[in-house]
Order: C-alpha cells, then sequence, then structure tokens
C-alpha cells in the first residue's frame, strides 16, 4: 500500500512524504510529527495513517486509513465525511510507473 500512495501522490503533485523506518511508524508519533515538525515550509496539513486499529480494510482486511489534522488529533467527522464526499466523484488519478 504505501508503494501504491507513494506512486499516486507524485503523479498528483504531492511534494513531501513521511514515512517511518521500514514503513512503520505508530499512530503516536505520527501525531507527533504533524505536530513538531520543523519551520513552517515543513509543516504538515494533516497525515493519512494506515493502521490496524482503525476500520480495517485493505487486502486482506489489516488495516483501515484514517486522517489525523495539522493539530496531530484524529480529524473531525465533518472533514473525513467531506474527504469521502470527494472520492465518490473521482473519475480517474494519476500513477507514477
Amino acid at each position: 500500500a504505501i508503494q501504491t500512495i507513494i506512486k499516486r501522490g507524485v503523479a498528483n503533485g504531492v511534494k513531501r512524504f513521511w514515512i517511518g523506518q521500514d514503513g512503520l511508524l505508530s499512530p503516536p508519533a505520527v501525531s507527533a510529527v504533524i505536530r513538531e515538525r520543523g519551520p513552517t515550509w515543513q509543516k504538515a496539513f494533516g497525515a493519512f495513517i494506515l493502521t490496524a486499529s482503525h476500520n480495517p480494510g485493505g487486502p486482506e482486511e489489516d488495516f483501515g486509513i484514517k486522517y489525523n489534522c495539522e493539530n496531530g488529533g484524529p480529524a473531525p467527522e465533518k472533514l473525513t465525511n467531506t474527504i469521502y464526499d470527494n472520492t465518490t466523484t473521482i473519475k480517474d488519478y494519476k500513477m507514477c510507473t
């Protein structure tokens, strides 16, 4: 999943990815990175987190995806509903090969 997310992100203009060693970083560590990352130009708007503890899905139903906001905490339901609504209108997407 990590490779797919990176390929889609790059193809669609994402400039930075923060990935834990071997693709692993605990949700509390992700929250800390979001809140405390360097100068303003390095600050995150938020982060998508692949985690076994939220809404299991994925190819083997072994992980789910959650979004944490710029404060490092879980996104409010209004925001996640907006993100979901936007996904229902996607007609195609770019992908690096």
